[in-house]
């Protein structure tokens, strides 16, 4: 798509999704009848989304928010161990929320005064069960942090390509240079931040790969760029930026994984 066309990016994206209405919609229709750049742009979005709809994670059972699911395993806790006061975890943010969740899990362990179980050769069914319910409760807190991390990242990464796809500022240091110095070291460190927290052979996030992979691909090219870059280097990452429609895919998939 055309840097002329930008003002129509996200609006042709919600038309592809069908979310539009009323003016908004018909406006965007009229648009599309007149520009067939952008009318081929819809029709292989709305490709992309049947085939994200053949997922197999979206026919399975949605995980649930982190608070409910805090809820309910402290709840199966206090069914399975006798009832004493004690502390519960503070959601700071999602990325200590695995942490947390395990602290829960441990703090029966960890309390004084819990008398010692009475050995028995009669199988334990409901440490069993208790056992089965936690891992589940494991499984599942996986899965959303694994998912919100990967809808954080490519949100992040869209913001600094915005800018790169925009037109950036005229470098001060250098004569017919463009200022990309704050979007190369913010690229550097959502590089480092996927090789740590985004994992895209995960099952969780498998849908997303090709634009997590993508996306990657673009960073480093930004990550490469001089502070001052020259306006041609600027222009081809632009292009290749509109040759793969990603800003279209980041915003499709990132509404995908927040689900």
């Amino acid at each position: 798509m055309r840097l002329g066309h930008g003002r129509w990016r996200r609006d042709a994206a919600l038309h592809a999704t069908g979310a539009l209405e009323g003016p908004e919609r018909a406006a965007v229709a009229a648009h599309l009848e007149s520009c067939a750049e952008c009318a081929q742009e819809v029709a292989e979005l709305r490709a992309a989304l049947d085939l994200v709809a053949q997922d197999p994670l979206r026919s399975a059972r949605p995980p649930i928010p982190l608070a409910a699911l805090v809820t309910r395993v402290n709840a199966r806790l206090d069914e399975a161990t006798p009832a004493r006061p004690g502390w519960r975890p503070v959601w700071v943010a999602a990325g200590v929320a695995a942490v947390a969740l395990v602290a829960v899990l441990g703090r029966e362990a960890l309390r004084p005064g819990v008398p010692a179980a009475i050995p028995s050769s009669a199988p334990s069914r409901p440490t069993a069960a208790h056992t089965s319910a936690s891992s589940d409760a494991l499984n599942r807190l996986e899965h959303t942090l694994e998912r919100e991390r990967a809808a954080r990242y490519l949100t992040e990464a869209g913001d600094v390509l915005v800018t790169v796809a925009s037109a950036p500022q005229r470098c001060a240091r250098r004569a017919h240079a463009v200022e990309v110095g704050e979007e190369a070291e913010r690229s550097r460190e959502l590089l480092a931040q996927r090789r740590l927290f985004v994992e895209p052979d995960a099952a969780s996030v498998v849908a997303a790969r090709d634009v997590l992979d993508d996306v990657e691909d673009m960073l480093r090219q930004v990550a490469a760029l001089d502070p001052c870059a020259r306006p041609q280097d600027l222009e081809a990452i632009r292009g290749e930026i509109a040759r793969r429609h990603l800003l279209m895919k980041i915003d499709l998939m990132t509404r995908e994984l927040q689900g």
